[in-house]
């Protein structure tokens, strides 16, 4: 015995990304505009970078310089000259083990402070994220959380060591891998808070809260990431200079200078880094569905102005009737037709989504419900409308009868009988299963065999 709940929906990119900028600005092109098919990394506006321009050109200048002085170092160093460099290093030292310690605090504070307020139990081996979301990134987020605070308790373990500083060289390195993992773990966390929607549980001063939470964090750990990175070039830089002074070698002289030549090189990246920031990329190829930028306006930070959508995979979005929202769980199967391929064309998908909170239709209390296709087809365009026939439930070695043999009579669930003698009794039954074709189930007082008086001419 089947029982199914059949349903309409609507085809929909399974993937669509709606895309701002991190910082506020004036824009200075727009390059896509709706209906464009971009690619992945394509630009599709651009904010004023003039300033941006001119320091990227003077880092190079400044690089350029560097590299030329690599030819020019042949003098050694005065005793005057070796101290004061000594100095240099013990400061270097000092604020190295403070980038270090800095680190740790903006990575401790940007995920048990910034983060955890939207998971529940964030410190144990279960976390669970507090809202729903693309069902990939929901598991990247909490098999992350579980890693993360093993990185920060050993990471902190290391710090309370007395002797920290005597492993420096690889304290830092450590310490750059785990800024990378809790930066990288904030991406796939802004991703989940910038796609927030809201709901009955979830007000948009909350979401707000959240993004607003996660860029700080971001931000947080990107410059530590920055001065860390800084700090140890530093540091390097003033070894290598005191053993060049130390030594008087021209060799020596130059493998400081080449480390200067890093940090200049660092200097170029770092601004090419934010010159990327006053570019909105796509990072899926497929259409512009959105294009609110317009040339010369001024935009803030976070502010929706594009919004790309895949025209790959597909999902399909119907509104259940209130009556049916019981029956239908994730994971059930489904066969649908698309109208505009005929009957004849029969395609698999799976529900992947049932929204929790209703959404009111005319009047009437509907649930959104979201299903994926089991299998890619190319024939299947955004926009179509779907035939859904969706299996909510099947019982195997069940009696059934149609539903018109029952009749109720003082509350209670009748059947009539024709006993062997051809004599007529009613029965009490007890009812289960409504399935597919007017059938429903017989848990109690029929056995195989009865039969069943389905016509009420008798009456």
């Amino acid at each position: 015995l089947r029982q199914e709940v059949s349903v309409t929906g609507r085809v929909k990119p399974s993937e669509s990304v709606q895309l701002g900028f991190d910082k506020t600005g004036r824009i200075q092109n727009v390059y896509a505009k709706i209906g464009d098919r971009v690619f992945q990394g394509k630009v599709l506006v651009e904010l004023f970078n003039q300033d941006l321009v001119s320091q990227l050109h003077e880092a190079e200048a400044n690089l350029k310089a560097e590299k030329a002085r690599l030819e020019e170092l042949k003098r050694g160093a005065r005793p005057e000259e070796i101290l004061v460099q000594k100095a240099k290093v013990d400061d270097a030292r000092k604020n190295l083990i403070d980038k270090v310690q800095d680190a740790y605090t903006k990575a401790d504070d940007a995920i048990r402070n910034k983060v955890d307020q939207f998971f529940s139990n964030p410190r144990t081996a279960n976390p669970q994220l507090n809202f729903s979301t693309d069902p990939q990134i929901e598991t990247d987020l909490e098999t992350g959380r579980v890693k993360i605070e093993a990185v920060l308790t050993s990471w902190l373990e290391v710090l309370s060591k007395t002797d920290f500083i005597s492993q420096l060289s690889s304290l830092v390195q450590s310490s750059e891998k785990n800024l990378t993992q809790v930066r990288d773990f904030l991406n796939k966390a802004a991703l989940a808070v910038n796609s927030l929607k809201p709901s009955a549980s979830l007000t948009q001063s909350t979401i707000d809260t959240y993004r607003s939470d996660v860029s700080t964090a971001r931000s947080n750990v990107n410059t530590a990431l920055n001065n860390l990175s800084g700090a140890n070039a530093d540091w390097i830089i003033s070894q290598n200079e005191l053993l060049l002074k130390e030594a008087g070698s021209s060799a020596e002289e130059i493998l400081g200078e080449e480390a200067k030549v890093e940090k200049a090189e660092a200097s170029v990246k770092n601004i090419q880094a934010q010159i990327a920031k006053t570019l909105i990329v796509s990072p899926i190829s497929g259409i512009v569905a959105k294009q609110e930028a317009k040339k010369g306006e001024i935009v803030a930070a976070n502010q929706t102005l594009v919004s790309v959508i895949s025209d790959a995979q597909f999902e399909i979005e119907s509104n259940l009737p209130e009556a049916d929202i019981a029956k239908v769980k994730v994971s059930d199967l489904a066969r649908l037709t698309l109208d505009a391929l005929g009957p004849d064309v029969v395609f698999e998908a799976r529900v992947i989504e049932v929204d929790p909170a209703e959404t009111v239709i005319e009047g009437v209390s509907t649930y959104k419900i979201t299903l994926g296709f089991i299998k890619e087809d190319s024939r299947i365009k955004s926009g179509m409308t779907a035939n859904i026939d969706i299996l909510t439930q099947k019982k195997d070695n069940v009696i059934a009868i149609p539903q018109r043999a029952i009749i109720v009579k003082n509350g209670e669930k009748i059947v009539r009988v024709q006993n062997p003698d051809g004599s007529i009794a009613e029965v009490r039954v007890e009812t289960g299963l409504e399935g597919q074709g007017g059938k429903i189930e017989i848990i109690s007082g029929l056995e195989a065999g009865d039969k069943v008086i389905i016509s009420r001419e008798l009456d």
